[in-house]
């Protein structure tokens, strides 16, 4: 009986392990702030964030915000990037949000669930209003070294933060 217990244990413990962020992971917080437009029509805006190598080529996308797919090519950056793909964007896709302050977070892993490499990327966001602006940026980040950068919105998104938590 104490052997099948220990194998029991041996077994959970390897299947819990099994489904745990890679250790090495970073992970990102990134705190989007969506001003307080005085326009009308004012339409929510459709976000998009994702992650790019330095040769821009794309590692994933870490958020969405659309009313619907159809509209998934008006965020020009990213529809080139990745929407013309055939990757499934569920997991990341919400809803478009009124303006303050919002907090995404991404755990260091890809749509598989395998863990990103250490190393320098490329974070994008973009930002496209319905008869309004569009705010793009890239900002290159390091997931080797903890730290906080400061993004620069001109219009669609005010100044918002990516904080790097390294394992």
């Amino acid at each position: 009986m104490l052997k099948l217990n220990t194998l029991i244990s041996a077994v959970v413990l390897f299947t819990a392990a099994l489904f745990q962020p890679h250790a090495n992971a970073a992970e990102l917080e990134i705190e989007l702030t969506l001003p307080d437009l005085d326009v009308q029509p004012y339409h929510r805006p459709y976000v998009a964030v994702w992650l790019e190598t330095p040769e821009r080529k794309h590692v994933i996308t870490v958020a969405l915000w659309v009313e619907k797919a159809e509209w998934f090519k008006d965020l020009r950056q990213w529809w080139r990037k990745a929407g013309k793909s055939d990757a499934n964007f569920d997991g990341v896709t919400g809803a478009t949000k009124r303006p303050g302050t919002y907090t995404i977070n991404w755990n260091g892993t890809d749509l598989d669930g395998k863990a990103v490499a250490a190393g320098k990327y490329l974070l994008n966001l973009e930002v496209v209003r319905e008869e309004g602006g569009r705010d793009y940026t890239r900002v290159e980040l390091d997931l080797n070294k903890d730290g906080k950068i400061t993004i620069d919105g001109t219009n669609e998104f005010s100044q918002s933060f990516v904080t790097i938590k390294s394992q």
